[in-house]
């Protein structure tokens, strides 16, 4: 009998630390995937932060580029408002007031050399085929006003019937006299010499008729 018994008691714990050693491994085993899961968590963790790192680089570098444009755009704008100030200072010191080439003061002569025989003639009025109208002194057979409502005809800065009313700032620079109309005005520049005068009549913000003219 106290043979069973012992044998009895080995056994239980032989039992006891087959048991305590499996739960050992068990808790090992927990262990390690408890750690293996934190680990990938961490590099997950890492690389979505690598990921978020790349791409604030990449928007901040897309929007210096942006800001770069911008900032070209700008100066492009600033160096043509320029240049159009330049000519138009260039237009202001060596003014002519003039339509394709002719001006108030020159002879009949040479006006019918380029515009040939006038179509018509009233008084001190002649008018040319191709709507040019002009006065003269009957005196001496010259040139005192020239003016067209057709747009083949140019100013030096060229400027035309037709024409942007705007434009005349830009083109031919402030004017010496605004001459309020209906529905618009008339803008006065001056030659360079004084001694004749470019009148632009604009309506409705179209210039409708250019007159050059003694002053």
């Amino acid at each position: 009998m106290k043979k069973i018994f012992a044998v009895l008691m080995l056994a239980t714990m032989l039992f006891a630390v087959g048991c305590g050693n499996q739960a050992k491994d068990a808790a090992k085993d927990a262990q390690q995937k408890v750690e293996q899961t934190a680990n990938e968590a961490k590099d997950k963790a890492a690389e979505m932060k690598d990921d978020a790192t790349k791409k604030a680089e990449e928007m901040k570098s897309d929007a210096a580029a942006k800001v770069d444009e911008a900032k070209d755009a700008a100066n492009k704008a600033a160096d043509d408002a320029a240049a159009k100030v330049d000519e138009a200072k260039d237009a202001i010191t060596g003014r002519i007031a003039s339509l394709n080439g002719i001006m108030p003061g020159v002879s009949l002569d040479d006006l019918k050399a380029q515009f040939g025989e006038a179509t018509s003639t009233a008084n001190d009025v002649m008018t040319f085929a191709n709507g040019l109208k002009v006065k003269f002194d009957d005196a001496t057979k010259k040139v005192k006003e020239i003016s067209t409502t057709d747009k083949t005809f140019t100013t030096p800065e060229g400027m035309y019937v037709g024409a942007d009313e705007y434009l005349l700032n830009d083109y031919c620079g402030p004017a010496d006299n605004v001459n309020k109309i209906a529905n618009g005005a008339e803008y006065e520049y001056n030659s360079s010499d004084k001694k004749s005068k470019v009148v632009y009549k604009a309506q409705n913000g179209i210039i409708t008729e250019i007159t050059c003219a003694v002053k």
